[in-house]
């Protein structure tokens, strides 16, 4: 039986550990070299054929939401036409309104004379006072209105007695419409109005005018 000596087990163990690490070391590198295959390989292909995300689904989502923007702002402009038309036509009704309002106060006016120093209502300034009224419910305004009699007197009395003589002129024409002619809206007198002369007749008056209340 041959015995091997210490030394030579040593070379046996070395040789054997060399082998091991070449092999190791081998196969590391031929794993190296084909990852790094693989990886030129995968980005060759990656530039020839980039991948593609699929956004069907965000592109269909963007469609539905522009189709909405657009028939909102579509909505939008339609209902600002229809408001301008409604503010053109709501225009046109506040001035024919106007101006029916102001016709109404020209065409319902009246005015009566009185003799000198008199406050007795004669019978045309009563005829007078019966046709103004027959105006006014022809009218048939839907408008609250409210009646202004202006009394005047000339400068025939002096200026105590011209002030009594104008309140009982205003006094005469407000009872007639309010007790006789059945005015039921409000009646205001204005006695304070200037006198030109004496001989001037207009001065001896008293004149009936209605006012629309807002």
């Amino acid at each position: 039986m041959k015995i091997i000596s210490v030394k030579n087990v040593a070379y046996l163990m070395l040789g054997s550990y060399l082998m091991t690490s070449c092999i190791s070391s081998q196969e590391a590198y031929d794993k190296s070299k084909l990852s790094g295959y693989v990886g030129t390989q995968t980005k060759d292909i990656l530039a020839k054929n980039p991948p593609v995300a699929n956004t069907s689904a965000v592109e269909k989502r963007i469609d539905e939401v522009e189709v909405k923007v657009n028939t909102v702002d579509a909505n939008n402009k339609k209902a600002a036409e229809i408001v301008a038309n409604l503010e053109k036509k709501l225009s046109e009704i506040e001035m024919i309104e106007k101006e029916q309002i102001a016709e109404f106060e020209r065409s319902n006016n009246a005015v009566v004379f009185f003799e000198v120093n008199s406050a007795k209502l004669s019978t045309s300034a009563m005829q007078e006072l019966y046709r103004w009224k027959s105006s006014i419910d022809k009218s048939k305004t839907s408008q609250k209105y409210a009646v202004s009699v202006f009394a005047s007197a000339d400068k025939t009395g002096s200026a105590k007695t011209n002030d009594k003589l104008r309140q009982k002129r205003a006094e005469s024409v407000r009872d007639f419409l309010v007790n006789v002619l059945g005015v039921k809206e409000s009646v205001s007198v204005t006695t304070n109005q200037p006198a030109f002369s004496k001989e001037n007749d207009v001065d001896r008056r008293a004149v009936i005018s209605v006012t629309v209340k807002d």
